[in-house]
């Protein structure tokens, strides 16, 4: 009886044992975690919100007037570009089969001119010798002849210029300066009119900054507002005011946090960076912004 008391203690000691190992284990290793920096709120008094970089250009889509194959690309995601630079081309080969049949036409219509031109002649030269040979009917039928062969050449040199400017349209040219903020056009891949694989912007960054439509009375549009990098307190931006959208509108711009709300309704407020920063920022990157406010709003 006095053994079985015995390992009963021992057991009762070693789960002890067991459970303070576990638990001092587990509060070693969170001590090796690093702590996350706390921010240092800029102002007393201010408003938050999630600002998006985008283009001061906005995100323009690169389209084009004909749909296709594309033949050869000529930028890649990243490049800085020239406006009226080339950069892609849609296979034109099965319009291009048609300018030698139209330089045909122009041969055939520029012959039969000739022709009616050479008959006329030669009606005018009938009738100054006698009137009654050449009646007026007949004359005018000849004269009618060659301005009709006359308006078939002109209509057919003016299918081939038609074609020509055609042609034009399969190449496709940066319509400003700025950069290629993605492509993803390949060569071989078909592009249609209202595609969206191609994005341009310049070289400007502005910040879209979205403020719940519960604190927007609380907005001052000059106001001073600053933004943050993610993960970098260090990496701060001056904004300076642009202009507001003022449309109360439903929030798009989600920062994947568990305690977001998603049927928030937001204003929008477009800042502009005051002066660029040392380091690299990207079109679609979120910042945490904060804007002064007065006290006692």
């Amino acid at each position: 009886m006095k053994t079985f008391f015995i390992l009963i203690f021992i057991s009762i000691i070693g789960i002890l044992i067991g459970v303070g190992s576990v638990y001092y284990g587990d509060l070693k290793k969170s001590g090796n975690n690093v702590p996350l920096p706390s921010l240092q709120l800029p102002y007393k008094s201010f408003l938050a919100g999630t600002g998006v970089i985008e283009a001061g250009s906005k995100n323009i889509y690169v389209g084009s007037a004909v749909s296709g194959i594309i033949k050869d690309v000529y930028i890649q995601s990243g490049d800085k570009i020239k406006k009226n630079k080339l950069l892609f081309e849609i296979d034109d080969s099965t319009k291009r089969v048609n300018i030698p049949i139209l330089k045909a036409a122009i041969n055939v219509a520029a012959a039969k001119l000739q022709s009616a031109k050479h008959q006329l002649n030669i009606m005018k030269k009938m009738k100054k010798l006698s009137s009654n040979i050449i009646t007026n009917e007949k004359y005018t039928k000849f004269l009618d002849t060659y301005h009709e062969a006359k308006e078939n050449l002109i209509l057919s040199k003016q299918k081939l210029i038609a074609m020509q400017n055609e042609l034009k349209l399969y190449k496709v040219y940066a319509p400003m300066n700025g950069v290629i903020l993605r492509s993803n056009i390949t060569k071989g891949s078909y592009f249609t009119k209202n595609s969206k694989a191609l994005i341009l912007g310049d070289n400007k960054l502005n910040i879209k900054v979205n403020i719940n439509e519960f604190d927007s009375w609380k907005f001052v549009k000059n106001a001073h507002a600053v933004a943050y990098v993610r993960g970098n307190q260090k990496q701060k931006i001056t904004l300076k005011y642009l202009y507001t959208i003022p449309f109360i509108a439903s929030k798009k711009n989600l920062t994947g946090r568990s305690t977001e709300q998603t049927d928030t309704r937001v204003l929008r407020v477009v800042y502009t960076i005051e002066n660029k920063p040392k380091f690299l920022l990207y079109v679609g990157e979120m910042l945490d912004v904060f804007i002064q406010t007065t006290k006692g709003q």
